[in-house]
């Protein structure tokens, strides 16, 4: 069977894994409608929509042909518009000093709640155990042993892509849960095992 090179450069078993953990935590939270930012290849929203979640699109890239094309920084939205917004990998790619913006116009938006991961640079060391026993024991699918040196002594320069990650020089995960908490309370943080590069933020919106 052929895949196509865009499939091939884009998708693969770790990408799948955020999906995993993007849409589970998106219907833990029960949320009438959605608003995905940052849509990818919409492999996340489609999954929503096909499971009753009303679901809109959103993205700078009118290529992407999202349902709504704006800039996370100045949304289109009146306020409380979704209960539930998913901004996944999207922050770092703005500048550190819009990211404030941002986040503000999330809060804007959400009546509840805003989900995102960010990318977390460090050097990780992990294994994974998963047997019949570990079920019927543990009552858990596996066992993760998990070490994560972040990459404090490393700064990041612009590349196009990436403004800052969490991890790196001058951007500890200490600066980022200061910056969420000026406008959400972190509920939830969230390591996907086997693909630790991204970190899952569940926030709920301060009034």
């Amino acid at each position: 069977m052929q895949m196509s090179g865009c499939y091939r450069n884009y998708d693969h078993v770790k990408r799948f894994i955020a999906y995993f953990y993007q849409i589970d935590l998106v219907m833990k939270m029960k949320p009438d409608n959605v608003l995905e930012i940052g849509i990818g290849n919409k492999t996340v929203s489609n999954y929503l929509k096909q499971n009753g979640v009303k679901t809109d699109t959103c993205d700078f890239d009118s290529d992407l042909k999202p349902n709504y094309i704006a800039d996370i920084r100045q949304l289109p939205f009146k306020n409380n518009s979704y209960d539930l917004i998913l901004a996944c990998e999207v922050l770092e790619h703005l500048p550190w000093e819009d990211v404030d913006k941002a986040l503000q116009e999330l809060n804007r938006t959400t009546k509840k709640h805003v989900i995102i991961s960010i990318p977390y640079s460090a050097a990780t060391f992990e294994l994974v155990f998963n047997s019949i026993f570990i079920k019927k024991i543990l009552k858990k699918q596996f066992v993760d042993l998990f070490i994560r040196i972040p990459a404090f002594f490393i700064g990041i320069h612009f590349d196009g892509v990436h403004h800052w990650e969490m991890g790196r020089r001058g951007y500890p995960i200490s600066r980022i849960r200061k910056t969420l908490r000026k406008y959400f309370r972190v509920l939830i943080e969230v390591r996907p095992v086997l693909d630790s590069y991204h970190y899952f933020f569940v926030l709920e919106k301060k009034s």
